[in-house]
């Protein structure tokens, strides 16, 4: 648990804009950063004060989608909360801040009810925003995919020459990541996939961009997703895809039970199952190390996953194709 003292003064201005005054004050560490989060206990309750890390513009943007989110009946993040000044956050010198519901619970597990529950959650997350009439979203998942491709073929030409752990790894699958990157990007290049995404771009959903088990609560029999800082405008199929990848661990049975809990809630057509199976395929993990090797960062526990987890990797993309065609 990081200290807090920093904190103190800050939290106690907030607090009185918001009516309260704070008894206890806990910080809480995420997966990136040392302090993330405070839990206040307060004289009306426990709520969650946010530091947020971006420009205000976007802050205010992120508010906007928040409330209307839950004024259109999505509950499956913590609801934000309004000063009396009626603004969904706070700036104390040049730091921003937002407060939100404090959810009592614990981490989901990966058991396959909670990964029905999950699915259908980030569905309704999907559905709801659609329906916000969002402005368009000027880039497709094709040209990102695209330019990301070509990017990873020139850097891979030049690692494999080096000798070191990454180089070692990419030419023994470097082929393999290129037919399966190939395969993706001609199945996103088909004209009903360059229609659907055409349509989605044009009627965007707002996606929570980093899906993951340490992103969730669950609490009386419910699954939450925490950390909205990456919330935008953007693809429901490619934010599913990440969520699918980050939560059910590459096993069939798992992303079964995902895909269960997100089409009993948003039923997916074949051609939209086809064009989920192509963005599965893609291997961001191994795009990632290849770009963070040439750049001289580090990437280590990224290959290390990547190592561990490449022959289910495999079995998955051929489950995820026969489901596609179901």
């Amino acid at each position: 648990m990081a200290r807090t003292h920093g904190y103190r003064l800050i939290f106690n201005k907030i607090a009185r804009s918001y009516g309260f005054s704070i008894i206890k004050t806990r910080s809480y560490a995420s997966q990136y950063k040392k302090t993330a989060a405070f839990r206040v206990t307060t004289n009306k309750g426990s709520y969650m004060i946010k530091p947020f890390i971006g420009s205000k513009s976007r802050l205010i943007q992120l508010s906007s989608y928040a409330v209307k989110l839950h004024k259109r009946g999505f509950h499956g993040m913590p609801k934000w909360l309004r000063s009396r000044s009626g603004k969904y956050w706070e700036q104390e010198g040049r730091k921003l801040f937002y407060l939100t519901d404090w959810i009592e619970g614990r981490k989901m597990s990966s058991h396959k009810e909670d990964l029905v529950k999950l699915g259908g959650m980030l569905a309704r997350l999907h559905s709801v925003s659609r329906s916000l009439k969002l402005p368009r979203q000027p880039d497709s998942v094709t040209l990102r995919s695209r330019r990301n491709y070509y990017a990873f073929l020139r850097r891979l030409k030049k690692l494999r020459r080096k000798p070191t752990e990454a180089g070692t790894w990419f030419r023994h699958h470097g082929d393999l990541c290129i037919e399966l990157s190939r395969d993706a990007i001609h199945s996103l290049g088909t004209s009903k996939s360059r229609s659907m995404l055409r349509e989605e771009c044009r009627h965007p959903s707002l996606v929570h961009g980093d899906v993951t088990v340490a992103n969730t609560l669950k609490s009386n029999n419910r699954i939450y997703l925490i950390d909205w800082d990456l919330m935008k405008r953007g693809s429901s199929y490619y934010d599913l895809v990440v969520a699918l990848t980050n939560t059910a661990g590459f096993e069939p049975s798992k992303m079964a039970a995902f895909l269960k809990g997100y089409e009993g809630v948003r039923p997916l057509r074949r051609r939209e199952k086809k064009l989920i199976s192509a963005l599965y395929r893609i291997p961001r993990e191994a795009w990632y190390v290849c770009q963070y090797a040439m750049n001289g960062r580090k990437y280590g526990p990224l290959l290390n996953v990547l190592n561990k987890t490449w022959n289910n990797r495999l079995i998955a993309i051929k489950w995820i194709d026969t489901w596609s065609r179901q």
